[in-house]
C-alpha cells in the first residue's frame, strides 16, 4: 500500500492528562482488515462524553484520538466491505458492532470514547480521517451533498440517545416529563418529548444559557440553584411527574456546584410518581478515577431503593442502541419534521481544540462542531486489506 504526498492529518488527541488535549499531525489511517473503511470526516461533533474523558473520569488507554460524532465520505475500504462505495456520504456509528454471518450481533468497541471491559478502544473522528472497523455494519448511508449536515451529526449520537432516554423511562403520549440536565442530550430529550406528545416538560439545570434554550423549545426551565428542584416541580405536579430522564450521570453537581454523584438519580426517584418510570442515560461507570470516595470510584452510590420499590417505579438505562433509532430518526430529519441541528451553537477550528474543550467544560457554549477541510484528500492505492483477513472470519481488533 502506497501513500502519496499529504499523508498526514490533523487529529485531536487525549494523552492522559486531565483538562488537556493536543492537536497532532498523524498518519492518515488505512484499512487494516478487509471489513475496514477509512472515512474522510467532513464534520465532527464535540460531545459531553468527551468531557468525561477531558476531566479524567473515563478509563482510557492514551494516546487516543477523540470523537465519535462523525459525518464524512468513504475514502478507502477493504475488499470485504459491502453496500458502500468510495465517495459515499455516511454517518459513522461511534459504537462498533459486528453483525455475524448467522444473524448474531457482537459489541466490538467504540471510537474515541474509552477503554471498557470486554470491548476495544479505537481512535475516534475528531480528525480529518478515521478508520471504521466492520464498516458495512457501522456506516449509515446518506444522500450526497451537504444538506442536513449538522442534523446528521446529531443523528450520530445525541439525537438517538435522547430518544433512548424517553423510551427507557417508558414514556407515553401525554406524559408529564422532567429532564435532568439541559446539556445537548438533555435539550434533545426535551425537544423529542414535546415532539412525541408530552403534555409538559420540565428542564432542570443551573446554566442560564441552557435554561434559556430549554424555554425557547417549549420546556419549563427549573434552576436548581433557586432551591430543591424536586420541591419546585412538586408545587406544580403534587402527585409527581410521569417520567424522569437522567441526562447527566455521575458528574452531576449540587446547588453549590459540588460533584455528588447520586444527586440526580435520587431527585429522579423522589419527583417521579407512583408507577412512573425513570430513564438513566447519563454515564455511570464501574471505574471513575475522579469519584469523591472509594465507593464512587467504583460507581457505587446510595439511592432510596425503598422509595422506588414502594412507588413501583421502573428504572432502565444504559448505552444507547444507536442503530435501532437512526434510520427512523433520519426519515424524520429528511421530511423536515425535526431539526436537531438547532443544538449546535459553536463552530470550532480543530487547531483551537484545547481552548474549545475548556470553554465547553465551563459551559460557555452548548454544543460545538468541527468542519474539516472539504478539499482535503489523500490517495491510498493498492488496498491490501484482503490479505490481512477474511470477512468470513471472526477476530478481535486492535488499534
Amino acid at each position: 500500500m502506497k501513500e502519496h504526498a499529504h499523508d498526514k492529518m490533523k487529529a485531536i488527541q487525549w494523552e492522559g492528562k486531565p483538562f488537556s488535549v493536543s492537536v497532532k499531525n498523524l498518519p492518515i489511517p488505512r484499512p487494516i482488515h478487509s471489513e475496514d473503511a477509512v472515512i474522510r470526516c467532513t464534520t465532527s461533533g464535540i460531545c459531553g462524553s468527551e468531557l468525561h474523558i477531558f476531566h479524567g473520569r473515563l478509563p482510557t488507554k492514551p494516546p487516543m484520538t477523540l470523537g465519535h460524532e462523525i459525518v464524512g465520505i468513504v475514502h478507502a475500504m477493504g475488499k470485504g466491505v459491502r453496500d458502500l462505495k468510495i465517495g459515499d456520504r455516511v454517518i459513522v456509528s461511534g459504537i462498533i458492532f459486528d453483525d455475524g454471518l448467522e444473524g448474531e450481533t457482537h459489541l466490538v468497541g467504540d471510537l474515541g470514547i474509552g477503554s471498557f471491559p470486554g470491548i476495544e478502544q479505537f481512535n475516534g473522528g475528531q480528525a480529518e480521517f478515521v478508520r471504521v472497523p466492520f464498516a458495512s455494519d457501522n456506516c449509515l448511508l446518506l444522500p450526497p451533498g451537504t444538506k442536513h449536515e449538522l442534523d446528521y451529526v446529531a443523528l450520530s449520537d445525541i439525537f438517538p440517545t435522547a430518544n433512548w432516554a424517553l423510551d427507557a423511562s417508558e414514556f407515553q403520549f401525554g406524559d408529564v416529563v422532567v429532564i435532568f440536565g439541559a446539556g445537548p442530550v438533555g435539550l434533545m430529550a426535551a425537544y423529542l418529548a414535546l415532539f412525541r406528545g408530552a403534555s409538559r416538560v420540565y428542564s432542570v439545570d443551573m446554566v442560564p444559557q441552557r435554561l434559556a434554550k430549554a424555554k425557547e423549545i417549549g420546556a419549563i426551565p427549573i434552576d436548581f440553584t433557586d432551591g430543591d428542584p424536586v420541591a419546585q416541580i412538586l408545587k406544580h405536579e403534587p402527585e409527581g411527574v410521569d417520567r424522569s430522564c437522567d441526562c447527566v450521570g455521575n458528574e452531576c453537581v449540587n446547588a453549590e456546584g459540588v460533584n455528588v454523584g447520586n444527586t440526580v438519580i435520587v431527585q429522579a426517584i423522589n419527583v417521579t410518581r407512583q408507577g412512573g418510570g425513570i430513564g438513566v442515560i447519563g454515564a455511570y461507570l464501574p471505574v471513575d478515577a475522579g469519584g469523591a470516595n472509594p465507593d464512587a470510584k467504583q460507581g457505587i452510590f446510595p439511592i432510596p431503593v425503598g422509595t422506588a420499590w414502594l412507588k413501583g417505579q421502573t428504572v432502565k438505562g444504559g448505552m444507547v442502541p444507536l442503530r435501532q433509532y437512526q434510520s427512523i430518526l433520519k426519515k424524520l430529519i429528511e421530511s423536515g419534521r425535526v431539526k436537531p441541528g438547532f443544538i449546535f451553537d459553536k463552530e470550532v477550528r480543530i487547531e483551537d481544540a484545547q481552548k474549545a474543550y475548556m470553554e465547553f467544560s465551563n459551559h460557555e457554549f452548548i454544543k460545538g462542531y468541527i468542519r474539516h477541510d472539504r478539499k482535503r484528500s489523500a490517495v491510498i492505492e493498492n488496498d491490501e486489506s484482503e490479505k490481512r483477513g477474511s470477512p468470513q472470519k471472526k477476530r478481535r481488533y486492535l488499534n
